[in-house]
């Protein structure tokens, strides 16, 4: 019976693996909207494209991250657009859009901020 469980749990377990993906650039715009989403966007944008999301511009600081850490990613963005700095924007590859509307995937979210 062991035996039987292990088969089982082995043929329906998956290796999915998700990596991040980074793009690193100066920032060509950020736009703040009043539903709690901020979208950046970077020049000559270099990073890959996450197939579940449909824009392949933007990247957005998700609206369910906690107010201080929604502050924190905003300010280093000015910050870094202001100096005219590059910034890496990390993010993962896979299942990690943030909703619009009534799209559930459309900006890839970004999970790591780096100057």
């Amino acid at each position: 019976m062991k035996k039987l469980f292990i088969t089982i749990a082995l043929l329906f377990s998956f290796n999915a693996k998700a990596i991040w993906l980074n793009s690193t650039g100066e920032i060509e715009s950020v736009v703040i909207y009043t539903s709690n989403k901020i979208l950046v966007e970077l020049k000559n944008n270099n990073g890959g494209d996450v197939a579940a999301c449909s824009s392949k511009d933007f990247f957005a600081i998700s609206s369910t991250y906690t107010e201080e850490a929604r502050a924190r990613m905003y300010s280093t963005l000015l910050a870094a657009k202001l100096a005219g700095r590059s910034v890496t924007l990390s993010y993962s590859d896979v299942s990690n859009c943030e909703a619009w509307g009534s799209g559930s995937n459309v900006y890839r979210r970004i999970t790591r901020l780096t100057l």
